[in-house]
């Protein structure tokens, strides 16, 4: 059993990805789900979407402070979701995606911490400022996202994603450790070869890193689909899982086996 129901999550990288499946298991449980998103558009037709399945769980999006107009503060962002929602629940950062092609010789100092600032440091912001809500909640969740390269090393995901990755895995680990004692548990999933929406607009920037490349060593022998993420989240979100903190819960088809 998974309780849900009635509670409220902010959940970043939602409206595209690997993240709609969440987005639609959540609210088909009962969850509430605010979309901190950089693509209004994106997230307005999966708004448009959920209210034609008519889940309990009702679906809202956000963009981030720099975002509005005029600009915001985070905090102020959080404020008024918690003012709107009555809770914040659940934080599911899942910003990021499997990486863009690059290498060690490619990548200078200056392109390795935007990623490390983008997916380390977007983290540790929602939980920053989500955590005086959380601390209000009766059943208070953080769910982070690294990935197999990213908690153990290798070549096959892109170099910089995996780096940044890793570094969320620490941040996992030491927050953890320091909100146990409030009933904030801090969990991070760790994900394989996930297969990716198809592509929408034009072709532009540079070219992502091809996941299926990794087929050939996951053990489970198939890609890793969205619902897959989603069963995860839902678990690690779910009030049942009070005792679970630190862990690092691998959706990869066996793939950190091999």
């Amino acid at each position: 059993m998974q309780t849900l129901k009635g509670r409220t999550c902010v959940f970043a990288g939602a409206s595209g990805g690997d993240g709609v499946a969440a987005v639609k298991a959540l609210c088909q449980a009962g969850m509430n789900v605010v979309m901190m998103t950089h693509q209004p558009a994106q997230a307005q037709g999966l708004m448009d979407e959920m209210e034609t399945l008519g889940y309990p769980g009702k679906c809202v999006a956000v963009q981030d402070g720099n975002a509005q107009t005029p600009p915001v503060s985070d905090e102020e962002v959080y404020r008024k979701i918690f003012e709107e929602q009555g809770s914040i629940d659940v934080i599911i950062c899942n910003m990021g995606g499997d990486g863009f092609e690059d290498s060690i010789d490619t990548v200078d100092t200056q392109m390795l911490l935007k990623d490390v600032g983008l997916l380390l440091g977007g983290s540790y912001t929602m939980l920053k400022c989500a955590l005086p809500y959380l601390r209000k909640s009766a059943c208070p969740r953080v769910i982070f996202m690294t990935t197999v390269e990213g908690a153990r090393g290798g070549k096959l995901e892109g170099f910089t994603n995996a780096v940044a990755k890793g570094a969320v895995l620490s941040l996992t680990k030491n927050c953890a450790a320091r909100l146990a004692d409030e009933g904030i548990t801090v969990n991070c999933i760790q994900k394989g070869a996930i297969e990716r929406l198809p592509h929408k607009g034009p072709d532009h920037g540079p070219k992502m890193k091809d996941t299926s490349a990794m087929l050939p060593y996951i053990p489970a022998g198939r890609m890793g689909t969205p619902e897959d993420l989603a069963g995860a989240i839902c678990f690690l979100a779910s009030e049942e899982t009070s005792y679970i903190t630190g862990t690092v819960l691998d959706v990869s088809g066996g793939l950190s086996l091999v």
